[in-house]
């Protein structure tokens, strides 16, 4: 694979969670932002030049919003577990369940360490690597993680959804899904490749919410024929 790599993490995850797949990347750190815009801009301004840009749930969603607002148009894209439509609406019930959603970002006001450490579990949970899954979540500096806002980001997926969006002229698009994703369900990826007509989706067996872990090897070869193609 002869590109130029850069990616973006997910909610709650250091910036550069997805280095094990994508090894001399370029990283995008957003968290710190206080506008969606404003990351935005700053996401384009660094994905700029970079043929394949990867991401991962809301990193994933992200990007989608970059690329269909013109703001950069990479050669390739990759979308690991992203939300088409992270929280239901009247509109679009494919997203988790209003309740569950209000009570989720409750806990994140409340007691962010412990909702943190709950969005962790939902992240290997079912997982047929659970323990490998896990050991990588742990690693992580939870309290650098903290300082951030991800409540502020938790408010920004609240209602956001692909349906209005224009995305049959993105470029080609690998989708990555776990089929056990408690999360973000494959359904979600499924809406992505319908909409997307340069779409390619790859299910993964027995991986919840983190593919890139639980399989690492076949994640990165998966992305490399992708790159290659």
């Amino acid at each position: 694979m002869d590109m130029k790599v850069i990616t973006l993490s997910g909610w709650g995850q250091p910036h550069d969670a997805l280095a094990a797949i994508a090894p001399g990347a370029a990283h995008i750190d957003y968290a710190h932002y206080q506008s969606v815009e404003t990351a935005l801009a700053h996401i384009a301004g660094q994905a700029k030049g970079h043929e394949l840009v990867i991401g991962w749930s809301l990193g994933g969603q992200l990007l989608v919003r970059a690329v269909a607002a013109g703001m950069f148009r990479p050669k390739k894209l990759v979308l690991i577990a992203t939300p088409y439509q992270f929280v239901a609406t009247h509109k679009n019930r494919l997203g988790m369940k209003r309740d569950l959603y209000d009570k989720f970002r409750d806990n994140v006001s409340r007691n962010p360490e412990r909702a943190m450490r709950k969005a962790w579990e939902l992240i290997h949970k079912g997982d047929t690597n659970d323990l490998y899954v896990r050991a990588q979540l742990e690693r992580q500096d939870k309290k650098k993680l903290l300082e951030k806002n991800w409540l502020h980001w938790l408010d920004l997926l609240d209602g956001f959804g692909f349906d209005e969006a224009r995305l049959a002229g993105f470029p080609p698009t690998l989708l990555i899904h776990g089929d056990r994703d408690v999360v973000v369900a494959p359904e979600q990826s499924r809406h992505f490749a319908d909409a997307i007509s340069q779409a390619k989706l790859a299910i993964i067996e027995g991986a919840g919410h983190a593919p890139h872990w639980h399989d690492t090897a076949a994640v990165k070869a998966l992305i490399r024929e992708h790159a290659d193609g």
